[in-house]
């Protein structure tokens, strides 16, 4: 069965579409969440977003003069690796945590955020202790690298929710007592709903965010890699975060334990 599966994939890495490709048919797609502010979501009709401007900047960068067009695609945490393997997506920038399960199947630029895991409680619950996660009922996404550590963990309370949305209004009406999921989506919920909070914003092991492309796609993930250094060295993430992800945090995020300029740096 695996030796079948590897097969099936590598048949589907041969329609990858190459970066010459792209370039020739003038459109790429992008495969993005929604409802995952303020990395992207519709509003107005349309996505916006950080993870939106960078899809952007890269297509720029890719299309040059021509200006070719940009296609998101919404898709759900499950989806990201099969949409690259069938073909349906050229390039995925969701919050994608690279991770070693994954880079068996797809292959993943160089990171250009970091994270680690935070817990969505409730403030009258006045939770503080980390002691007590074990004792308390928690809710995360199925098939994400949140889901993978809990349970190489053992935290046999855990439980799921089928989107993120649904996971904070079950930590808002007191159906779980944690939402665990990365930090900066959890972040989120606390900013817009005053009665939760983010007692443990650094749980678990660092995480790094990358953007995926087919498995085999060296010219595409090549051009990825060199387009992120140069709009590191540009500024560009500097200043998406003091437009977007300060506004929209509050202050909540510190920036040094998320952006990765100085890795950058040495590039």
């Amino acid at each position: 069965m695996k030796l079948l599966f590897t097969l099936i994939l590598l048949c589907a890495g041969l329609f990858a579409n190459t970066l010459q490709e792209i370039r020739n048919s003038g459109v790429i797609r992008v495969g993005v969440r929604d409802g995952r502010p303020p990395f992207s979501e519709i509003s107005g009709g349309k996505f916006e977003g950080f993870e939106i401007e960078l899809a952007n900047a890269i297509a720029k960068a890719i299309f040059g003069a021509k200006q070719g067009e940009v296609q998101f695609v919404s898709l759900s945490a499950a989806d990201r690796v099969s949409y690259l393997v069938n073909n349906k997506v050229d390039m995925v920038a969701a919050t994608f945590v690279i991770d070693s399960a994954r880079k068996n199947h797809v292959d993943f630029s160089m990171p250009y955020f970091s994270t680690n895991l935070g817990v969505l409680t409730r403030k009258a619950d006045a939770i503080k202790d980390i002691s007590r996660l074990r004792d308390m009922r928690l809710i995360t996404e199925e098939g994400t690298t949140v889901d993978n550590y809990l349970k190489k963990e053992k935290f046999t309370n855990a439980s799921y929710c089928k989107s993120t949305s649904e996971c904070y209004a079950m930590i808002r009406d007191g159906k779980a007592d944690g939402y665990v999921n990365l930090n900066i989506t959890v972040l989120a919920y606390a900013v817009v709903d005053d009665t939760l909070e983010v007692p443990f914003q650094n749980f678990g092991k660092p995480d790094f965010i990358g953007i995926g492309v087919q498995k085999g796609n060296k010219e595409l993930l090549d051009f990825i890699n060199a387009e992120l250094v140069k709009l590191s060295k540009e500024g560009f993430f500097k200043k998406a975060y003091q437009d977007t992800f300060e506004p929209f945090y509050r202050g909540t995020a510190d920036k040094k334990y998320f952006l990765l300029d100085g890795i950058y740096d040495l590039l």
